[in-house]
């Protein structure tokens, strides 16, 4: 059996697309943080363990510092409202700082790897940003039409009203 698509009432789709407003921008954050995991969890070895136990290695506070500032830099971006709301700038100018990186070679190398997948991460998140946006747009146009039908329905109501009276007053059929 076939399911049919049913179709959604203004008030679904407007809660549909607003949901999807919410999950995006959490994903952003999300994205952000799943190159620096991976890249922990495949240099774990490395970054975070030593023979006698465990430790944050130089890898890993670096990985961490850098992650920081990631979520910094993507906290701060959110105050400024133009189109692509400052991830271009962002994007260019941490990929421009791993290049630099990969210039100073030896501890650098390790900075540069992870700048280049926290890059990736910012480039996930520049992509859900937009999406994010698309949807918010999309619940505040249901929303605004959902008010403009209640607003006629209101009106219409009230000329039913207003006609009910006058019809009342010129046949004086109704009795209080």
């Amino acid at each position: 059996m076939k399911n049919k698509n049913k179709t959604l009432t203004t008030t679904q789709k407007k809660n549909k697309y607003r949901a999807l407003q919410y999950t995006t921008f959490g994903a952003e954050f999300l994205s952000i943080l799943t190159p620096f995991i991976v890249l922990g969890a495949v240099n774990y070895e490395e970054w975070f363990t030593v023979e006698g136990g465990w430790k944050v290695g130089l890898g890993g506070a670096l990985a961490l510092a850098l992650l920081g500032i990631a979520v910094f830099l993507v906290g701060k971006k959110k105050e400024d409202n133009t189109l692509t709301n400052g991830y271009i700038a962002l994007i260019l100018g941490w990929f421009m700082v791993a290049f630099i990186f990969v210039l100073l070679a030896n501890i650098m190398d390790q900075i540069a790897t992870i700048m280049f997948f926290g890059g990736i991460g910012l480039c996930g998140a520049f992509g859900l940003d937009i999406g994010s946006q698309h949807f918010k747009k999309e619940a505040d146009s249901y929303k605004e039409a959902i008010e403009k039908a209640k607003v006629e329905t209101i009106k219409e109501t009230y000329k039913e009203e207003i006609g009910g009276k006058q019809e009342n007053k010129a046949g004086n059929d109704v009795k209080f």
